[in-house]
């Protein structure tokens, strides 16, 4: 179960990182943005200090034993439930990732709009 806990905890992680950093920007065709240092992806010290994750335990998988592929799901729904949340505070987004500049410029278009906040 442990294992599985850590692996939930790294798709948790990537869904962070599409949800809110990554990104490959071009620029003629060519990738700027080629390594690590330039290509933001996040680091355990991204991570909420606490985690809890619910395994269930069931024999319908394809594998062996029921065995199924683990951490997978996280990455989806991590990244919905970020993008849910900027849209549940008001300001809807329709691009990834939500950097804060993003979301600033999203803002000020919104101020621009007489039925915002709503």
């Amino acid at each position: 179960p442990q294992l599985v806990e850590r692996q939930d905890e790294g798709g948790t992680l990537q869904g962070l990182g599409n949800a809110l950093y990554e990104e490959m920007v071009f620029e003629d065709g060519l990738l700027l943005n080629e390594t690590l240092l330039d290509y933001r992806v996040p680091t355990f010290e991204d991570l909420p200090e606490e985690m809890h994750c619910i395994i269930v335990e069931n024999e319908d998988g394809p594998g062996p034993y029921g065995a199924k592929g683990c951490g997978e799901g996280s990455l989806a729904a991590v990244t919905a439930a970020v993008a849910t949340a900027v849209a549940d505070a008001g300001v809807p987004m329709t691009e990834l990732p939500l950097t804060p500049e993003r979301v600033w410029r999203r803002i000020q278009e919104l101020k621009e709009d007489e039925t915002w906040p709503r």
